[in-house]
């Protein structure tokens, strides 16, 4: 008999999905244990309205565009528990690891995050929050180690389609420090590039570039399309922010304008882009983040003809 409507949830329907995927036993148990904990996390500070809105900030690009129809909050939760979680290792090059043969489909992920949508909607979370009884609190352990990110995301959450801009004191802090960064040297031109796992916890070599930058004073800018292209590692999401924050610079996507002392967003989000290259069409509305930074957001992307 399930304890609660997350353990209904894990064992009598994603279990079965997966199963039918054919998942390894061992992939089977190491994703259902992750997807139960995270859902558990979530659900626990669901009353915490801030808590949530920060948690959220990281998906909403993505998950405001899911189906069914369901409150953007409903949609957050499937995506951060259940699309952002070691279920990403078969839906990447990682497939292998947990017993496929092949990658899993798109139609397969929508049809997983199509069903939870489905059954969460039905689920009274105010009541199931105060009901959860695990000790484990991922979400908000890996958020308070990284208070320079829990601020700026905390001002961002405040801003609306309507204030959607917002100023506050900047805060000081030491510089964090990522060894993988502080130590790069420029990669042998032949070296082949590192491709993986959007969940995975470790930094690659474009990424480590990037940052690099940003220690350097070469760049101000981080720009990614939306959180997703980063990672669907919420704490390696949270560690990014952090570096750049420290590091006064700033931290942008399609959505989100996001830097010590200032944050912003576009009144009305666009879709975050499904599969590779830059999505022109946010790139020639790039202005439309910041009011205070329009023109130089402007001029920073200005696209050549040829490209456009």
């Amino acid at each position: 008999m399930a304890k609660n409507e997350v353990d209904y949830y894990v064992n009598n329907i994603l279990k079965k999905q997966l199963q039918k995927l054919k998942v390894s036993n061992y992939g089977l148990y190491a994703i259902l244990d992750n997807v139960k904990n995270q859902l558990n996390s979530i659900i626990k500070n669901w009353n915490n309205h801030d808590l949530i809105n920060i948690f959220f900030l990281t998906v909403i690009e993505e998950a405001s565009f899911y189906n069914p129809i369901a409150d953007d909050k409903i949609k957050g939760l499937v995506v951060l528990g259940i699309r952002n979680s070691l279920l990403e290792t078969i839906a990447s090059v990682d497939y292998k690891l947990f017993g496929l043969k092949q990658c899993m489909s798109d139609q397969d992920i929508k049809e997983i995050t199509t069903n939870a949508i489905t059954y969460f909607k039905n689920v009274d979370l105010n009541k199931l929050s105060s009901n959860i009884v695990s000790e484990k609190n991922y979400y908000l352990d890996v958020i308070q180690k990284y208070p320079n990110a829990y601020k700026v995301l905390f001002e961002l959450s405040k801003c609306t389609c309507v204030e959607s801009e917002k100023s506050f004191e900047i805060i000081k802090n030491k510089p964090y420090i990522i060894e993988e960064v502080k130590l790069y040297k420029e990669p042998d031109q032949n070296v082949v590039k590192t491709i993986m796992s959007g969940i995975s916890e470790k930094f690659d070599a474009g990424l480590i570039g990037l940052l690099k930058g940003i220690l350097d004073g070469t760049t101000s800018f981080f720009y990614i399309d939306s959180f997703k292209y980063l990672s669907r590692n919420f704490e390696k999401n949270l560690k990014v922010i952090e570096f750049i924050l420290t590091h006064n610079g700033i931290f942008l996507t399609n959505n989100f304008f996001i830097s010590n002392g200032y944050v912003s967003r576009r009144k009305i989000l666009i879709r975050a882009n499904h599969g590779s290259g830059f999505n022109l069409e946010a790139i020639k509305s790039i202005g439309a983040i910041s009011k205070k930074y329009k023109k130089k957001l402007e001029k920073m992307f200005q696209l050549d003809d040829s490209i456009v």
